[in-house]
């Protein structure tokens, strides 16, 4: 077992990618700041924000918020989540296997903070979701939260991403814009599953 940044030329099996994760539940995260994606980001990270409608209708933001809670909407190019449980609950914590120029990496987070229904300050838009941070591994250190906007008077259903991040290793950082558009096309991908659902 190895709790530095896991990169490998083969797929590791399932039962090492839990054994990793199982490495990681006493670990502190792996930033300051925890719980910013709530209020505001720290200055000086990198911003990555995505936002699209996906639907209208209650029933249609049920749907996406099961299919969010079960990590589905995570689950999208290439990319495999392996959550200690079902759903995403505060103290979860998920291994996200990847592939990128023929390695195998694996990245762990701890969900912080879960939304149910919540009102914004406004009382116009409820959100449902949950907040997630990194741990000793991951590619980059920050958070990121995966929300669903609900709109009762237009009964509007919004997908957003948000996260604050900076490389955890200086082969990231020398890897800048590649890892960036990584991150991008990853929540690109999240938001177009979840308009396709």
């Amino acid at each position: 077992m190895y709790v530095g940044r896991v990169l490998s030329v083969f797929e590791p099996d399932e039962a090492a990618i839990r054994e990793e994760l199982a490495a990681r539940r006493t670990m502190d995260f792996s930033y300051p700041d925890v719980g910013a994606t709530r209020t505001s980001p720290p200055t000086g990270w990198r911003i990555n924000h995505m936002r699209k409608l996906v639907g209208k209708g209650r029933a249609r933001l049920d749907a996406l918020a099961d299919a969010l809670f079960s990590w589905k909407l995570l689950a999208v190019d290439g990319l495999r989540p392996f959550p200690d449980a079902d759903r995403a609950e505060p103290g979860t914590h998920v291994a996200i296997l990847s592939r990128h120029f023929g390695m195998w990496s694996l990245d762990f987070c701890r969900v912080i903070y879960v939304s149910n229904d919540e009102p914004e300050e406004d009382g116009k838009v409820r959100r449902t979701g949950f907040g997630y941070g990194t741990l000793p591994g991951h590619a980059v250190r920050g958070e990121e939260i995966f929300s669903l906007e609900w709109h009762p008077a237009s009964e509007e259903v919004w997908y957003e991403i948000r996260s604050f991040s900076l490389p955890a290793s200086l082969l990231v950082r020398l890897a800048g814009p590649i890892g960036w558009a990584a991150q991008r096309s990853f929540a690109r991908a999240s938001v177009e599953k979840a308009a396709a659902l």
